[in-house]
């Protein structure tokens, strides 16, 4: 079985290709490529590796960390925002909207499941994993869970000089907090002369505590200022995995060319996959024929789903049940992520309607094109379509068009309508954004 990991300078030259799309938005493999460098680390993360695989090697463990026990495991979390300027200091809001969308995704219950294909909805997995901020700081004083620290504007967190700058107050960063209680998560600019080469990274368990935890680009954290396709939220979601020891899902062999597909994430029932993708949701891709004894005869597509892929955000849409077993073995064998399960730190409430979260969202509500013809196209960017409805009236406020549960894009067939002024209503219980459109044959 090989494993082919990047260098860490491999990989911050292959960060450096591309600026106007980023293929390589996750930097965890060099990263644990730098760390592994030390001795006493790499052994570290060979034992926690042994551990698990030991664990799961037990058919009971196997098979009951991979089904739904209904015994949740909320993990606490401290978000360190590190920041520059005003726009790098995020509102509490987008923050409590990522601890939403890691809740969404982690239990299976994100809208955009439905999109998951056929031959990967039956192994989506809850992972029975939920996350909360913090109620309690180290010495148990009450905390909202939010750190919030000032940087001059010439801290380097960027990939070539700054990895793990932003975890120590020495490198004008924040100290994390103990690991084996909470899951440390910084969100500060990475950025390189203005440049956004990574969009986040994570640490495997058997990590030292003083770099334990999830770094994470301001604007990719929570429905921050990004674009898309990454701009979901989905980066942290992928980089929580990685700290639950998950590999990337094509392993990062990148061996496209040579169609080996013999690397492999540790896990069964992912497919092989020769390498990740390209930031979009190709479902036509089948990139290797050699899969685990898992899945038999079938000669399942590549998983484009799936979190740890390099997939656009509103293409992923699951964990796999062999993905939670692996995180389970990760949960009951490594010391402080044994210990975070029982952590004293407990949960804090803080809640924001989506109406506050939400302000703005007329704006988050594209409706093309106008004038229309046969067909209306309606996107929703930067909030996660649960429950919206879609509405047009004609200019006599008539209702002649409604739709039901949207979902990030749509299409409505105009065909049968005049020409004329429009009124496209778009809400649910909470929100509603207006349009207004043209029809001209």
């Amino acid at each position: 079985m090989k494993k082919q990991l990047l260098t860490l300078g491999l990989g911050l030259f292959t960060l450096g290709l591309s600026v106007a799309q980023i293929n390589n938005k996750c930097a965890t493999m060099p990263v644990y490529e730098a760390h592994s460098q030390n001795p006493v680390a790499k052994a570290n993360f060979i034992n926690a590796e042994i551990a698990a695989k030991n664990w799961l090697a037990n058919p009971v463990n196997k098979t009951k960390a991979s089904k739904k026990t209904n015994s949740v495991i909320t993990i606490p979390v401290v978000v360190h925002v590190v920041y520059k300027n005003a726009i790098q200091n995020i509102p509490d809001s987008q923050i409590v909207r990522q601890i939403q969308i890691l809740n969404e995704c982690f239990s299976l219950t994100n809208p955009n499941f439905t999109q998951t294909r056929a031959i990967f909805d039956s192994i989506g997995a809850d992972t029975e994993l939920q996350f909360c901020l913090a109620a309690f700081d180290p010495q148990g004083n009450p905390t909202t869970g939010i750190i919030r620290k000032s940087a001059p504007s010439s801290a380097a967190f960027d990939p070539l000089s700054g990895f793990d700058n932003v975890k120590s107050s020495a490198t004008d960063g924040d100290d994390p907090w103990p690991n084996d209680q909470y899951l440390n998560i910084w969100v500060c600019d990475m950025s390189f002369f203005g440049f956004t080469f990574v969009l986040g990274y994570a640490t495997f368990p058997g990590e030292s505590p003083a770099l334990d935890g999830v770094v994470i680009q301001s604007e990719y954290f929570g429905y921050g200022t990004a674009a898309a396709p990454n701009n979901l939220g989905r980066t942290t979601v992928h980089e929580v995995g990685h700290f639950f020891g998950m590999r990337h899902i094509w392993a990062d062999d990148d061996s496209q060319a040579t169609g080996q597909c013999d690397s492999t994430d540790f896990v069964d029932d992912t497919p092989n996959q020769a390498a990740k993708s390209e930031s979009d949701c190709n479902v036509t891709i089948n990139s290797c024929s050699a899969e685990s004894p898992f899945w038999g005869a079938i000669d399942p597509p590549d998983m484009v789903e799936n979190y740890m892929d390099y997939s656009a955000d509103a293409c992923m849409t699951m964990f796999s049940k062999g993905q939670k077993a692996r995180m389970y073995s990760f949960l009951n064998t490594d010391p402080a992520r044994v210990a975070i399960k029982t952590s004293p730190a407990g949960c804090n409430n803080i809640t924001v309607s989506v109406k506050e979260l939400y302000t703005n969202f007329n704006d988050y509500i594209f409706v093309y094109p106008n004038p229309a013809n046969d067909v209306l196209h309606i996107n929703v960017t930067k909030f996660t379509p649960q429950n919206l409805n879609c509405e047009i009236y004609n200019s006599n406020g008539q209702l002649v068009k409604a739709l039901k549960r949207l979902d990030f894009q749509n299409t409505i067939n105009l065909s049968e309508l005049a020409n004329g002024m429009y009124v496209v209503k778009v809400y649910n219980s909470e929100v509603n954004a207006i349009k207004k459109i043209t029809i001209a044959k």
